[in-house]
């Protein structure tokens, strides 16, 4: 379905660098899918390495930029993906984007954004570099070159919320902001503004998916489970909590899931 090949990420880009790809698609010629992308807390960038308007975006009803931000997301979206797909893209961890731009996550939840408008021409200049080499190892540290610079000129304040998403990882979302204010050491305004910011999700809304990105993953590797008790396991108050909760973010009953994500989710793995 897809083609991948992975890139480990420069040590400097780590802390903001979930994972760094070329993403193909392998159909037959003049093919497409149309596929689902559950609610995530990735952003990803992504610049096109082949032809264009090969990436259109259901949801919003429009092809995505040849060079473009997107995520996160906190509803189901639809990708059609056609033959001759090929793109670079890097997965930053929540607040990853941030950290390196300073412009904030909520610009692009939910939607795809063209970089050249939200970064500036720099950014088509640099997909038009990227386009033009031949290997994908030379398209990797030219990009990754460019990423160090921001790194290195952008390192303006700003409030650090990696313990508070550590915690709230480790807590597999169920967590409260007052447990969170305590461990991070910061105002509960502070934080849900600065946390919105930084990953263009809510706190409660970013715990809300942990819970049900943990519960699915169960689901996919387990197979045979009692339904009865995975509510219990993951945290939510009931049933019915349970239920209406997977409903919200799947689009679907817990028993209408098929047990397994899409393959363009597992290809970008987010």
């Amino acid at each position: 379905m897809f083609k991948v090949q992975s890139f480990r990420p420069h040590r400097l880009l780590r802390d903001y660098i979930l994972s760094l790809l070329i993403l193909e698609s392998d159909f037959q010629e003049d093919d497409n899918r149309k596929m689902t992308i559950l609610p995530h807390l990735i952003q990803s960038l992504a610049f096109n390495l082949g032809p264009p308007d090969k990436v259109y975006d259901v949801t919003n009803m429009e092809y995505v930029a040849s060079d473009s931000i997107t995520g996160p997301n906190d509803v189901v979206c639809e990708r059609c993906i056609y033959a001759g797909m090929k793109s670079l893209v890097v997965n930053f961890k929540p607040g990853g984007w941030f950290k390196l731009f300073h412009i904030p996550a909520t610009n692009f939840t939910n939607k795809s954004t063209d970089l050249s408008v939200t970064v500036g021409s720099q950014m088509h200049e640099l997909g038009e570099q990227l386009r033009e080499c031949i290997s994908g190892e030379e398209q990797v540290a030219i990009l990754e070159a460019f990423l160090i610079g921001q790194f290195l000129t952008e390192r303006r304040y700003s409030r650090n919320l990696d313990e508070t998403i550590r915690m709230i990882y480790a807590a597999n979302g169920n967590i409260t902001i007052r447990q969170l204010e305590s461990g991070a050491y910061l105002a509960k305004r502070t934080l849900e503004r600065n946390f919105l910011e930084q990953t263009g999700l809510h706190v409660k809304t970013f715990c809300r998916i942990v819970r049900f990105r943990r519960t699915i993953e169960y689901m996919e590797k387990e197979k045979k489970f009692q339904w009865r008790l995975l509510a219990n396991r993951f945290g939510y108050s009931d049933q019915t909590h349970f239920i209406n909760e997977f409903r919200h973010f799947a689009g679907c009953l817990p028993h209408e899931y098929p047990g397994f994500r899409s393959s363009l989710e597992l290809a970008l793995g987010i």
